[in-house]
């Protein structure tokens, strides 16, 4: 495969002459479906001329020049050579040669080809100092190992990667980098998860909340239901760990294509081994400029075309044609104004399928109820999933919520712990195959408040106030218990619940605790996975006034009773016991 002549173009300046070379756009051609040569490591020598394949806007590849500034051995991982090379055109470099955009991210698995058309490498590390024309490539014949297998190279690497001594002195005083640039060495390429569905005040949050480390950005979706784009090498991939309403994906470049084999990236993406994020076309927008955390590509994800089974240190490995196994997450929010909408997210990394399924919820949620604010919430979700023997198994929940907040956001944490805790339970191997909710959201915050708290001692009702002593009960005994109940807005009549709890015998001679709240503690520790499901079905729920007591060592688990009310139960009381 020959690549595209380049012209010499010179234009007069002010200044004098000015010679550089312009990539002809409309000439570019891919190469065939079948797998370039990978250029062996003895034939790499410092100065080869090279030019490769990436996309700046649309789906079509266009070129970029350079040339090898040398190789840094054991420079990825010891055994994995890093090829640096300096580039210039497509956005790398403006029409003067002076640095534009630099090695963008995005640009994760571009083509870099030798004058004769065989592959050297991928585009897949930048700098540490943006924006710079000097990258460094995964050799070819390293990501040559994940095909077919899949297997690629297991060994561990920094992200970043530092340049020696002599050979930072020679790039140096040749003018290819600054001091502090070679200092910096080289990490690689950013690749920030982009995510549709939600807002990027609502990333922040959810990335604290649920301790993601990666930096998230807002993003596009995309659907089973989009136009394809071809894979092509130097065209845009992208891989997801999720797609519908709430798109997590990492937008980068095919290497080649090898039949129904690709090769990408260039480094990992998750760095995961085995994979199952689902594999797309996407089509850029532009090249996002920024001189402070480096330029990146913006682009829109097409339908899915097939799997990447395979992400390892040289690279992803993907298959065309064949769709992951996923979870399918879908959702009916509806409001109280009468806004309602259906939503649907596909998830084909499992492990996630508890945090995309809150971000699903919440996109939902925030774009029915068209505001973040206080309010209340009515959430039921019903999960399905398969056992290791390949059995179903099926449960439902139903909660009410309410904030003076931000009530959509308080709504989605309960779900996320459940799917947690069925992931990771300790009893068998599962996996969930459906998420559905049905929730209705109000605009107006509303919930119940304990007005009064009293309990029945010695044939008299004691009001609890504030922090008082300790009262006296007797082990082995009924302690009555009563609550008046008014709503934080005023209106209706207050009402007042009767509750019990059975002071344990075995408690005789200790202090206890006695709590009046909504909702209640967890039920006691499942032994089986049945029991799992039952106990999150049935735990108590925030429209539940329970009474609760915790008792000294050795009493047990602690003693509960509760009744189910109009609305959420805010706020708490409790009162120090010593026992008799």
């Amino acid at each position: 495969m020959k690549h595209p002549t380049r012209w010499i173009v010179a234009s007069a300046a002010a200044t004098g002459l000015v010679v550089t070379t312009v990539p002809i756009q409309s000439a570019v051609s891919a190469p065939d479906s079948d797998c370039p040569e990978a250029v062996p490591a003895n034939d790499i020598t410092t100065g080869m001329v090279v030019d490769g394949l990436t996309v700046t806007r649309g789906t079509t590849p266009d070129t970029f020049a350079g040339e090898v500034l040398g190789t840094l051995e054991d420079g990825i991982a010891p055994g994995l050579d890093m090829i640096m090379v300096q580039l210039s055109g497509s956005e790398i470099t403006g029409p003067a040669g002076n640095v534009d955009k630099g090695v963008w991210a995005g640009m994760s698995g571009s083509p870099v080809y030798t004058a004769d058309g065989r592959l050297l490498g991928a585009v897949a590390y930048g700098l540490s100092t943006a924006p710079s024309d000097v990258a460094g490539l995964t050799p070819a014949y390293e990501m040559r190992q994940l095909l077919t297998s899949g297997a690629g190279n297991s060994l561990q690497a920094d992200a970043k990667v530092a340049i020696p001594r002599s050979v930072a002195a020679r790039l140096v005083d040749d003018g290819v980098m600054t001091s502090s640039e070679a200092r910096a060495g080289f990490q690689r390429l950013p690749m920030p998860f982009s995510v549709s569905g939600v807002s990027s005040r609502r990333l922040q949050k959810l990335t604290d909340r649920f301790d993601i480390k990666r930096r998230l950005v807002v993003g596009s979706a995309t659907s089973a239901t989009a136009p394809a784009v071809d894979i092509i090498p130097g065209g845009n991939l992208v891989a997801s760990l999720s797609y519908g309403d709430v798109t997590v994906a990492g937008t980068g470049t095919a290497t080649a294509v090898c039949d129904s084999e690709v090769l990408a990236f260039g480094h990992p993406m998750l760095w995961s081994g085995d994979s199952t994020l689902a594999m797309h076309g996407a089509n850029a927008l532009f090249i996002q400029g920024d001189t402070v955390f480096g330029s990146f590509k913006v682009a829109n994800p097409a339908a899915p075309v097939g799997i990447i089974d395979g992400d390892r240190l040289a690279g992803i490995h993907g298959l065309v044609g064949t769709l992951p196994d996923a979870t399918d997450v879908t959702s009916h929010v509806a409001s109280t104004s009468g806004r309602s909408r259906d939503g649907q997210t596909v998830i084909t990394v499992p492990s996630r399928t508890p945090d995309i399924s809150a971000f699903h919820l919440l996109g939902n949620a925030d774009r029915v109820l068209d505001k973040i604010g206080a309010g209340t919430a009515r959430v039921r979700w019903t999960v399905e999933g398969t056992r290791e023997n390949g059995s179903l198994w099926e449960y439902s929940r139903v909660n009410r919520y309410a904030s003076d907040f931000d009530i959509t956001i308080e709504s989605i944490f309960e779900s996320y712990e459940q799917l947690s805790r069925i992931l990771n339970n300790r009893f068998q191997d599962v996996r969930i195959t459906d998420v559905n909710y049905r929730a209705t959201y109000g605009p107006t915050f509303h919930a119940l408040s304990i007005r009064k708290f009293e309990v029945r001692v010695d044939g008299r009702w004691i009001t609890i106030h504030g922090h008082r002593p300790a009262i006296r009960v007797h082990a082995g005994s009924d302690l009555p218990v009563r609550a008046t109940l008014a709503s934080s807005d005023g209106s209706g009549t207050p009402r007042t619940i009767r509750l019990s709890v059975r002071i344990p015998a075995s408690a005789g001679g200790n202090a206890g605790t006695l709590y009046l709240q909504g909702g209640g503690p967890a039920q006691a520790a499942p032994s089986s996975f049945n029991q799992l499901l039952s106990n999150l079905a049935n735990a108590p729920r925030n429209d539940e006034l329970s009474a609760i007591l915790r008792a000294g060592p050795g009493t047990g688990a602690p003693r509960v009773d509760g009744e189910v009310v109009s609305d959420v139960v805010a706020g708490s009381r409790h009162v120090h016991l010593q026992i008799r």
